[in-house]
């Protein structure tokens, strides 16, 4: 069962992982593992110039925002110093309190042949067939500098933990299509150029794009707007260069953390400059398809199908590590060669997922198995015994050691007349019902059950583990036979029509108990005199008798009621051994 669920498994968290990965239901592992492995710096372009609002500016001229004259002259220098293009990365969606600096704001901008300003709409919360973002309500600038500027929607997506990943090129707003900040001011610098923007952009199924930044914050070439408009730097750091004005300063305009510094905010002046190259180079990175993502995450599945299968814990780790790696380092080549981002988040935790499944059925498996060769091994071997090689506490190895026990022996009277007269199955039923009586005695009187020899038991008390009162758990469990064949001997008499009873005997004293036998095979037993003595009373014990020595019944006598039987001759031994019946047991 065990084998057939590392199969089973796998396959189940196959078809769950594949739907996670093609709905995107978990992105945290994934835009972890993009930020830290995957992104990597480059150079910024060097005609790509900021203009920034910066401390500096704000220490000159006061807290933004300011009079809109400051804006016009710092395009006014810049339209002397032959600037390219002109972005400017702030809304003025309506007139001020100063018309008269709003006519100086929108003559600075005529002057400009390329001039974009920004602009804004209200995200709704779906996407038209053609997956552009749909936007209620789009906000221009005032009339008179929307006539002579072009408008881009200043609008960043962010992602759930608040990291700006993804740019939008276009959006619908009604029946028109309206564009980005930064795919205007490029859409104005080919034009400059005497040449057609690229519109072929790979967007995902929102309409977005991923950004692929040069870098962190202050990555691109960056003026102070005070320092422009005071003629400080020379007409070369703008000429035919795209110029990009915005907030610059700590606590002014948007930021946002960036995929190459999260934990830092980036000015959205900087995040477009980013965009605005990603237009320029025309090499953009794209999510994988989904059948991609799905291959990965199949590929996968079959490795760890045909190899945890025969795996050990240790090994599926390392395999599980090996692939892990190998995800990552593929990933990471599909995204510097291919400019292509596979979603591996989803097949790592598969992984992982898989090893602690296949670790779990390990030992689901392993502790089944124990208890299998335990109930395999108890109908054998002494549970004492087992117990011990399971643990692995002890070295199973031949050897024994002295100890005192108490033997007991038991037999069926007459049963080699009744196995004669009927048919093998019949005997061994009989048999089993015998043998299961005097096993459960045994047992529940801490006795250990050493063999079956044909019809008779033989079974050791205070061994292999310590029994304080062995002599009279020997005796108890003699008497729970005597007690408990009372009713078998009816039952069988009626199946069977014959009347079998026990005769047992019990003889305490010391004996070698342990492993006997070779080492590819042995048995736990016990030798010496005190089993051969304990054999011989049982042979001469009467039918329905308990016959026990006189060393068992000094270590007994206040516990049962005795007759005693006088002193026997048995076998190779010179001196008479005295014995006792067993009447009563308290």
């Amino acid at each position: 069962m065990y084998k057939r669920l590392k199969i089973i498994i796998p396959t189940v968290l196959f078809v769950i992982f594949g739907l996670l990965q093609y709905f995107q239901v978990v992105t945290v592992l994934d835009n972890l593992i993009h930020d830290n492995i995957l992104v990597s710096t480059r150079p910024a372009f060097d005609n790509i110039v900021i203009v920034g609002i910066d401390e500096r500016s704000i220490n000159e001229i006061g807290s933004w925002p300011w009079p809109r004259l400051f804006i016009a002259e710092a395009i006014e220098q810049l339209v002397d110093m032959e600037a390219a293009v002109i972005g400017v990365n702030v809304m003025f969606d309506a007139p001020s309190i100063f018309p008269e600096y709003d006519e100086m704001l929108v003559r600075a901008a005529e002057r400009a042949d390329f001039i974009v300003m920004g602009g804004g709409g209200n995200l709704m919360a779906y996407q038209d067939v053609r997956h552009l973002m749909e936007i209620d309500h789009y906000v221009y600038s005032f009339d008179a500098l929307a006539r002579v500027s072009e408008i881009g929607f200043l609008n960043g997506v962010q992602d759930e933990d608040g990291v700006m990943r993804r740019a939008l090129t276009s959006m619908r707003y009604g029946d028109i299509t309206v564009h980005s900040f930064p795919f205007e001011v490029y859409r104005a610098y080919r034009q400059f150029r005497g040449e057609s923007p690229v519109e072929d952009i790979p967007l995902d199924r929102y309409g977005t794009f991923p950004i692929r930044y040069v870098g962190g914050g202050r990555s691109f070439h960056a003026v102070s707007l005070w320092g422009v408009i005071n003629e400080e730097y020379s007409r070369s750091t703008f000429r035919d260069a795209i110029v990009l004005i915005g907030p610059y300063a700590i606590g002014v305009g948007d930021s946002f953390g960036t995929s190459v510094d999260r934990n830092n905010s980036t000015h959205s002046v900087e995040i477009n400059a980013n965009i605005l190259q990603n237009f320029l180079e025309g090499a953009f990175v794209t999510n994988a398809p989904w059948w991609v993502n799905l291959l990965a995450l199949l590929v996968a599945a079959l490795v760890v199908a045909l190899l945890f299968h025969w795996l050990k814990p240790v090994s599926a780790f390392l395999i599980t590590v090996v692939l892990i790696v190998a995800l990552l380092v593929g990933a990471r080549v599909a995204y510097d060669q291919l400019l292509m981002i596979i979603r591996v988040g989803d097949i790592i935790v598969f992984l992982v997922f898989c090893y602690l499944a296949n670790l779990t059925l390990g030992i689901l498996s392993t502790t089944h198995e124990k208890k299998h060769i335990r109930g395999v091994f108890d109908r054998f071997v002494a549970p004492e015994v087992v117990n011990e090689i399971i643990s692995g506490n002890v070295e199973v190895k031949l050897g024994g050691v002295v100890k005192e026990i108490s033997a007991l022996f038991v037999d069926i009277c007459g049963f080699t007349a009744f196995s004669e007269a009927n048919s093998p199955e019949i005997v061994v039923e009989m048999i089993n019902r015998y043998l299961g009586l005097t096993s459960n005695a045994i047992r529940q009187n801490n006795g250990t059950i050493d063999k079956f020899i044909g019809d008779a038991t033989m079974a050791l008390f205070n061994a292999p583990h310590n029994v304080p009162d062995h002599a009279l758990c020997a005796v108890r469990a003699a008497w729970a036979m005597k007690e408990g064949a009372t009713v078998l001997r009816q039952e069988i008499l009626k199946d069977y029509g014959v009347d079998l009873q026990f005769r047992i005997g019990i003889n305490t004293g010391t004996a070698v108990v342990g492993n006997m036998g070779s080492e590819f095979r042995m048995d736990y037993t016990a030798i010496g005199d005190t089993i051969n003595t304990a054999s011989r009373i049982e042979a001469n014990a009467g039918v329905g008798q308990i016959v026990i020595s006189e060393a068992t019944y000094l270590q007994t006598k206040d516990f049962i009621d005795v007759v005693d039987l006088g002193v026997i001759n048995v076998k190779n031994k010179k001196a008479g051994i005295r014995i006792y019946n067993v009447i009563n047991v308290n």
